[in-house]
């Protein structure tokens, strides 16, 4: 039975929240309530919904947009792009944001609020096994203000009656909800993108280097779980149970390009350098003891994106 208090997701025409968004509402079990900040045109599986509009640093928007909700998924904040460097400006914005907006929930009686992070916290800590409980390292400023948020919000928790989830997201990949063309930018989606129209398959970095990934649909099956069930409060690691060089990933790339597009491309790379890199294990300790599975399988997610790929870019 749905309930009648929504839950709002914030940045639901984003990578991670359209996706989210789609499966809460095609799931039928509870009431969604989309937040985005520019209008777009619904698709027919959201028939019905009425999603709250505008900038969330707006007073009024974010009240609108909180109004009887039980829980808050926020996903209004931009992921990592090492081609758009973030103003230090913008990430000071997106924590005075997620403040107010995380404050002004519990004030009104929102009962969890989930933040969806980033793995880049861990900076140089992402070595040897990493787990919920590794100390982060920031290195940059996108991982620093990441976890000043993260900080914000658990204090929040600490001293409201607000649950606090937060979720440390490492690298996704898959077909987009919505249209987005920075999303092409991401190594899978370059690569599939490569593969579509072209013979070649060229990684921007001597391919050595490691990578952890999960699919978009693994993903957001997982961030699912943690909406709909009581998760205790908490920061919690959510990655894939396998790092991949970046290599492996191509080599994957090409085996379900030679499937999907029967098409052999060629895996090069086009900077050599001998950078030495160190594989590194990622484990989602805290999900599992609750019994949210993370599935590990990238190819059938890979497959997909081929074929979206292929449609927007093929000839």
């Amino acid at each position: 039975m749905a309930t009648q208090q929504p839950i709002l997701v914030t940045g639901a025409a984003g990578h991670v929240g359209g996706r989210l968004f789609h499966q809460l509402v095609t799931a039928g079990l509870q009431v969604v309530r989309p937040s985005f900040r520019h209008p777009l045109t619904l698709p027919g599986w959201a028939a019905g919904i009425t999603p709250v509009v505008g900038d969330l640093r707006d007073d009024h928007i974010r009240l609108s947009a909180l109004k009887g909700a039980a829980t808050v998924v926020h996903l209004a904040t931009r992921g990592f792009s090492a081609i758009q460097q973030p103003t230090s400006e913008g990430l000071q914005e997106e924590l005075i944001t997620t403040s107010a907006l995380a404050r002004d929930a519990a004030q009104h009686n929102v009962r969890r609020f989930i933040f969806i992070s980033s793995i880049h916290v861990f900076g140089d800590a992402l070595a040897g096994t990493v787990n919920d409980a590794t100390i982060p390292l920031p290195t940059s400023d996108y991982a620093r203000s990441r976890l000043a948020i993260e900080e914000e919000l658990t204090s929040i928790g600490a001293n409201t009656a607000m649950q606090v989830v937060i979720l440390r997201l490492t690298n996704t990949f898959g077909v987009p909800t919505f249209a987005r063309h920075a999303l092409w930018d991401l190594l899978i989606h370059d690569l599939c993108r490569q593969a579509a129209t072209t013979d070649r398959l060229v990684l921007s970095t001597n391919g050595t280097g490691y990578r952890n990934m999960v699919s978009l649909s693994d993903a957001v099956n997982a961030i699912a779980e943690v909406v709909t069930r009581e998760v205790p409060a908490g920061t919690y690691l959510l990655a894939g149970p396998t790092t991949y060089r970046l290599r492996e990933i191509a080599e994957v790339v090409k085996t379900q390009t030679q499937q999907v597009l029967r098409k052999s491309p060629t895996v090069e790379v086009n900077v050599m350098d001998t950078s030495q890199h160190h594989r590194f294990a990622l484990q989602s300790n805290g999900l599992l003891q609750q019994r949210i599975a993370i599935g590990g399988d990238i190819a059938p997610e890979i497959a997909q994106l081929l074929r979206y790929a292929h449609d927007k870019f093929g000839h």
